[in-house]
Order: structure tokens, then sequence, then C-alpha cells
């Protein structure tokens, strides 16, 4: 089988294989993925066609292309007021603009960052479970 291989840096939707989707950051090599932007806990896995990954490119790109210019300072303002550092972690940031062009209403981002934190547990919670069989914990 061919592996599949996206722009290193730019993010994509996959299926999150419970019935959903999320969104990943493309790995250096073009062909795996990271699901938590954190090496010290998450090993990045392969790009499967299996996933129907689409690409969203770069955050630009994607705001350009879902026409939220406009509400890119609210979403880095409302991360802010809640504590968190959107300069830290972009595929955070980028989930949350993601949720915003998918599901949020109106200029209240709260219910996309619970959405975000979500994509975010689900997938700690998955590694964990890896490292639990493979015996590192």
């Amino acid at each position: 089988m061919k592996a599949t291989k996206f722009q290193p840096g730019t993010f994509l939707e996959v299926d999150d294989l419970a019935g959903g989707r999320k969104v990943v950051s493309v790995g250096r090599d073009g062909a795996t993925y990271w699901d938590v932007l954190d090496a010290n806990r998450v090993t990045p896995l392969v790009i499967h066609p299996s996933q129907n990954p689409q690409g969203l490119g770069s955050m630009a790109e994607f705001v350009h292309a879902k026409g939220l210019q406009g509400r890119v300072e609210g979403v880095v303002g409302h991360l802010r007021d809640e504590g968190l550092d959107p300069e830290s972690d972009p595929l955070f940031v980028m989930r949350v603009l993601w949720e915003v062009a998918h599901n949020a209403s109106g200029q209240d981002y709260s219910q996309a960052v619970l959405a975000a934190k979500e994509q975010e547990a689900a997938a700690l919670k998955i590694h964990a479970r890896a490292a639990q069989y493979n015996g590192q914990q």
C-alpha cells in the first residue's frame, strides 16, 4: 500500500475512529500526524487512507478558505481570557477555528474551546492506552 503524504506542518481533518472527525498536524515526513503536540507524551501516527484524510492547509489558508478572518482575533482573545496561550499550541488553536467553522455560532467561542479540549483529551487517552499495552506505564 502506498503511503498517504501531505505538506509537512499543515493540518488535516481525519476520522477519529469513534464515529467523528478530528484535526491533526502533519509531521515533518508528510506521512505521519500528531494529534497532540507533546513529543514526551505521544508519538506520531501514520496517515492512513482509512481515516479519510482531508487536507486543511496552513492555519492562514484555512482561515481564508472558511472566511474566518474577522473571527481570529475573537478566538485568540477568548483563549487568553480562559488562561490559555494560543501561541504555544497551534494545533489547539486550529481545532478551535475548525469548530468555529463547523459548529459554533455567533461570537460565543466557549463551545468551540470545549470541543477542542475534548479532541485533545481523547487523543491523550488513546496514547495512554497504547502505552499501557506496550508496557510503558
